[in-house]
């Protein structure tokens, strides 16, 4: 295992758990998500390990990761879901990019999908943070 990716799974479970902890319902759907789309990743990138053409499981999985936001970003009153859900629309447009490319650079290819994970988990735990701040600044409020 590299060290990139020992990196981005110890980047995943510490925002993970911050955003169940502190992010409630939404934090926790989120981290599932993300936890479920990084073992998936895994399982479909093993069974095609080659990044020459378009990795129509990692695809899949990407795909799946992308509805799961959008009904996450619709049932929730958070606004981080939307922003992870427009970084995995660039997800899936790098997919649907290397089906109408003649040659793949299968470093880019790779590059570009791997590139949105770290962005994805921020979103979450910088707008965790933010509804957090903002949930015991209304409670003050109704405190006062």
């Amino acid at each position: 295992m590299s060290f990139i990716t020992i990196l981005f799974n110890l980047i995943l479970l510490l925002c993970a758990g911050y955003a169940s902890i502190i992010g409630g319902r939404t934090g926790r759907a989120g981290s599932l998500i993300f936890i479920a789309a990084t073992v998936f990743t895994i399982v479909a990138f093993k069974a095609n390990p080659t990044w020459t053409q378009t990795s129509y499981g990692i695809f899949a999985v990407d795909l799946g990761c992308w509805v799961a936001l959008a009904a996450l970003a619709i049932k929730t009153n958070r606004y981080w879901p939307i922003w992870a859900l427009g970084f995995q629309t660039i997800a899936i447009s790098t997919h649907l990019a290397t089906m109408f490319a003649e040659d793949i650079v299968p470093h880019a290819y790779r590059a570009l999908l791997s590139f949105w994970g770290i962005p994805i988990l921020f979103a979450m735990v910088a707008g965790t943070l933010k509804d957090h701040r903002y949930a015991k600044a209304a409670q003050q409020r109704a405190v006062s």
